[in-house]
């Protein structure tokens, strides 16, 4: 795998995207994308515009521009080690009440920022997590595997054409960008852990409207 110049790992998603500045144009789009980027607060962005103009090659060109990000070594939900609002997963909540330690003490190491994309077709539980049955049959005792938005904390999660995601998956992405958490209620396992990624999504008017009117009054559209 290719190195950067500081050492930091490079994804083949991040050798393979165009640099936002050589793109053409568009430059409400990208004045979006880049005070998201500043204030990912803002929830997210949408973006709109038909079949071959440049809207996955912008997400991803703006990914790009986002610095690496410092997590708790090991960390499979990218929890920052300079927390201060109590924004770890249950997991690692557990471990540090019964050893004493706060979040600070652990160690930590630095990552490529991430950037996770939804199909279309996922699954709640590759969304949300799920139990690893083969995993929990060889420890014996319960495994959760994270799903995709744990990935994403911290990070970009794109979709492309939103306006194809079916409800449920819909409405969990709203719950995702309004509060923060991911709760994950499963037979024998109860998980909650933070997910605050920067919400990227495409559309194509030409296709369908987005149903999801609520998503639209938290993600600025363009």
């Amino acid at each position: 795998m290719e190195m950067d110049t500081k050492g930091y790992r490079k994804s083949s998603t991040a050798m393979n995207n165009l640099p936002l500045s050589l793109i053409v144009g568009q430059q409400p789009i990208k004045t979006a994308l880049l005070l998201a980027a500043v204030n990912p607060q803002m929830g997210g962005v949408i973006i709109a515009g038909g079949r071959g103009t440049g809207k996955s090659v912008m997400a991803r060109a703006l990914h790009r521009l986002l610095p690496p990000i410092e997590i708790v070594k090991g960390s499979r939900f990218n929890i920052d080690p300079n927390d201060e609002r109590g924004e770890v997963d249950d997991f690692l909540s557990s471990e540090l009440a019964a050893s004493g330690k706060t979040v600070k003490d652990l160690e930590s190491e630095v990552i490529e920022c991430p950037f996770v994309q939804v199909p279309l077709n996922v699954l709640d539980d590759r969304l949300l997590g799920s139990v690893d049955v083969e995993q929990s049959v060889r420890q014996g005792k319960t495994v959760f595997e994270p799903g995709l938005l744990a990935k994403a904390h911290r990070g970009v999660l794109y979709v492309d054409d939103i306006n194809l995601l079916d409800n449920e998956l819909s409405n969990i992405l709203l719950s995702v960008v309004s509060e923060g958490w991911v709760n994950v209620e499963r037979e024998g396992i109860s998980v909650r852990y933070p997910c605050r990624p920067l919400l990227i999504a495409t559309f194509n008017p030409e296709e369908s409207e987005v149903g999801r009117s609520n998503i639209l009054l938290l993600l600025l559209l363009l």
